[in-house]
C-alpha cells in the first residue's frame, strides 16, 4: 500500500513539475513575442525583446537599437567604409530611409517532385536602408509574430518619410523657382540699365561702339537721326563687303553675301544673313530721306560688292 501511495505522489509531483515547466515555457515564449508601441519625447517607439525603433518626428530621425545586428556604410568623401556587428545603436536621417521586411526561408536539399525547393522558417529579416547616407542595418531571425506586429509601425514610418520627402521636393522647387525669378529680375534690370545707358549715348558714341563690336570701320557710311537725339538708321560699309546695319531697334554686323537690296519709296531695304552665316534673314530700312542719286549710288555699290562676293565663293558639286 505504501509503495502504491509513493507512486501516486511521484506521479503527481512529475505532473506538477511538467505543468510548471510548460507554464514557464509559455511565459518565456510570450515574453519573447511581446511588443509595444509607446509615446516618447518627440515621437513614438516600437519595442520588442531584441530591438527597438524610435520614430523621432521632431528631429526627423529614426533610431534603431538592437542586441544583435549588422551595420555597414560605404566609403564617402572624407570617410572610409565602415562595418560592425553585435549590439548596436544607430540613428538615421529619415529622408531617404527605406525599411524592408522579408521572410527567411530554408532550401531543401532533395525536394520531392513538385515540392517547392524553399520553405519558410518562421523567422524574418529586417533591413534599414539609408539611401542618402549609403548605409544599411540588418537584423536577422526575428520571430514571425514580432515581424507581423512591426509591419504597421513600419508603414507609419514610411508614410511619414514620404511626407517629409514631398515637403523637401516642394521646398526645393520653390527655391529653384525663386532663384529663376531672381535671375530673370536681375537680367531684366541689367537690360534696362544697358538700354538706359545706350539711350544716354550720343550718336557718335553709339556708332563707335557698333564699330568696336563689328571689328571694322566702313569706308562709306550714312546715319539718320530720329529727331530725339537717337539714331533711326545707320549703314557702314567697307570695301570687302562687310557691313553694319541698324534700323527698327535691331543691329547686325554681317556681309553682303546673299543680300537682297530693294528700292522703296524714299529708302532702301536690305535683307541680309546674320553674322554667323546661318539662314536667318534680317531686313533693315536705311537711307531714308536721302537724295535719290545718293540712294542709287549706294544700291549700285552694294550690288557690285554682293555679286563679287558671290563669284569669290568656292564652287560646289
Amino acid at each position: 500500500m505504501s509503495g502504491q501511495m509513493d507512486w501516486i505522489w511521484w506521479s503527481l509531483g512529475a505532473i506538477f513539475v511538467l505543468s510548471i515547466g510548460a507554464y514557464l515555457f509559455a511565459e518565456l515564449q510570450a515574453f519573447w513575442m511581446r511588443t509595444s508601441v509607446t509615446k516618447i519625447p518627440g515621437g513614438q517607439r516600437f519595442e520588442a525583446h531584441s530591438f527597438s525603433v524610435d520614430m523621432l518626428r521632431r528631429a526627423g530621425k529614426v533610431r534603431v537599437k538592437a542586441r544583435n545586428a549588422r551595420y555597414s556604410q560605404q566609403a564617402r568623401e572624407g570617410q572610409s567604409a565602415m562595418e560592425k556587428s553585435g549590439a548596436l545603436d544607430v540613428t538615421f536621417d529619415a529622408l531617404g530611409l527605406r525599411i524592408e521586411l522579408a521572410r527567411m526561408v530554408r532550401t531543401l536539399n532533395n525536394p520531392k517532385p513538385g515540392q517547392d525547393a524553399t520553405q519558410p522558417t518562421g523567422w524574418h529579416s529586417l533591413a534599414f536602408l539609408a539611401t542618402e547616407e549609403q548605409a544599411e542595418l540588418h537584423l536577422d531571425h526575428l520571430p514571425t509574430k514580432v515581424a507581423d506586429q512591426f509591419i504597421g509601425f513600419a508603414q507609419q514610418i514610411q508614410l511619414w518619410i514620404e511626407r517629409l520627402e514631398h515637403q523637401r521636393q516642394a521646398r526645393l522647387e520653390a527655391e529653384e523657382a525663386a532663384k529663376r525669378e531672381a535671375e530673370e529680375a536681375a537680367a531684366a534690370k541689367a537690360a534696362l540699365k544697358a538700354k538706359g545707358k545706350a539711350a544716354a549715348m550720343s550718336p557718335e558714341e553709339q556708332i563707335a561702339q557698333w564699330r568696336r563690336v563689328a571689328g571694322f570701320t566702313g569706308s562709306s557710311s550714312e546715319v539718320g537721326l530720329d529727331g530725339k537725339g537717337g539714331i533711326e538708321w545707320f549703314i557702314d560699309l567697307d570695301p570687302a563687303g562687310r557691313i553694319t546695319l541698324h534700323s527698327g531697334r535691331q543691329t547686325a554686323h554681317t556681309t553682303l553675301a546673299g543680300a537682297t537690296i530693294t528700292s522703296l519709296g524714299g529708302e532702301l531695304e536690305l535683307t541680309v544673313m546674320d553674322a554667323e552665316g546661318q539662314p536667318d534673314p534680317h531686313s533693315f530700312r536705311v537711307l531714308k530721306n536721302m537724295p535719290p542719286d545718293v540712294r542709287r549710288a549706294w544700291k549700285e555699290r552694294m550690288e557690285i560688292l554682293r555679286d563679287s562676293l558671290k563669284k569669290s565663293l568656292p564652287a560646289t558639286t
